[in-house]
């Protein structure tokens, strides 16, 4: 088998489960309906996973890419740091919804997702925001001496919790009302132009 060929077949498995994930949950999924759903045989599965929850791992490793390359795209639209990661923000807003006239992510995608170990999931989110920050502190756009790893983190925790925690005071269904929050804060911190506390 060429190597293309059995990264088609991998990726049919993939997309079996995702399909099965959708109809029947990732818990009550089996190896036998992923395998009718991709058109192979149990030992075909076998060769290329080891058990259900290796298959599960590959799922959430490709919703996750999907995840980012699909959030590059809106970010990218943006000419500045602060527009960049404002959509960035609302985009992570609008995730567990649908956003006409294409669904981002379903429910099971996004929980296939979140079975990924929450510290490796930080980690992928302030990989995916260090570049912005390298590429702010060339044009001036954040302080020179900015720590890009802490910087990464600190925005990928409020991407984060934008993510998965209700507001009590924003409609997070409302794009400009999450996007006038987020731009009253988001790059304050990573500038020269800080408020400096009185000495006690």
């Amino acid at each position: 088998m060429t190597q293309a060929a059995a990264t088609d077949t991998r990726d049919s498995i993939i997309a079996g489960a995702f399909a099965c994930f959708r109809i029947h949950g990732p818990h009550k999924t089996t190896i036998v309906d992923i395998a009718r759903e991709a058109d192979v045989s149990r030992s075909t599965i076998y060769e290329y996973f080891k058990d259900k929850e290796a298959i599960v791992e590959a799922c959430s490793v490709a919703a996750s890419e999907r995840f980012y390359r699909i959030m590059a795209k809106v970010v990218n639209r943006g000419d500045t740091l602060e527009d960049k990661l404002v959509r960035a923000c609302v985009f992570v807003a609008q995730a567990r919804r649908v956003v006409e006239p294409e669904t981002y992510f379903d429910d099971q995608e996004v929980n296939v997702l979140l079975t990924r170990n929450s510290a490796v999931l930080l980690s992928d989110c302030s990989d995916f925001v260090a570049p912005y920050l390298a590429a702010a502190k060339l044009t001036g756009e954040v302080r020179k001496d900015l720590d890009i790893a802490a910087a990464g983190e600190w925005i990928a925790r409020i991407l984060f919790s934008l993510f998965n925690t209700p507001s009590p005071r924003i409609d997070m269904h409302d794009d400009a009302a999450v996007a006038d929050f987020v731009r009253a804060f988001v790059v304050r911190g990573l500038t020269d132009d800080r408020t400096r506390l009185p000495r006690r």
